[in-house]
């Protein structure tokens, strides 16, 4: 009876997420639509640079949106430091921030990609093969076909 209701249960957890995921991608789609706008103010204040931090302020957000329904996806540590990637980078190329505020997100960044160096986990690891197995792996198979 507990598996069963465990199995009902995770069964209404994918189909919300399957919700989630379809609104998401539908706002993704009516924001990228929604650029126009923003990029026609940019290109008749061209000269202000604020015109331009303005229009890279909303790409970022539509980037945000689709990273986050890759996130959503395919959720492993290298989606989710993207999207932790963006959100940085959005925060201190579109708002006005102090010079510490600028140090503290330059550590964040250096610390995001220490993590994407450093600290893979083994099911990581295990997806990255070298190319020369890859190569050994079709000679085999191309020799089995041969035969």
């Amino acid at each position: 009876m507990g598996a069963k209701i465990r199995k009902m249960i995770d069964h209404a957890s994918e189909l919300l997420e399957l919700v989630v995921n379809v609104i998401i991608i539908i706002a993704v789609v009516v924001a990228i639509l929604s650029l126009w706008k923003p990029f026609l103010a940019f290109v008749q204040n061209r000269e202000s640079a604020h015109a331009f931090l303005d229009f890279l302020g909303y790409v970022l957000n539509v980037l945000i949106g689709i990273e986050f329904f890759k996130m959503l996806c395919k959720p492993d540590v290298d989606t989710i430091l993207e999207v932790v990637m963006f959100v940085i980078v959005r925060h201190m190329v579109v708002l006005d921030t102090s010079a510490v505020e600028n140090l503290l997100t330059i550590i964040g960044m250096a610390i995001i990609f220490a993590i994407k160096k450093f600290l893979k986990t083994p099911r990581e690891e295990e997806k990255e093969i070298p190319e020369s197995k890859v190569r050994e792996k079709l000679d085999v198979i191309t020799k089995r076909k041969v035969e």
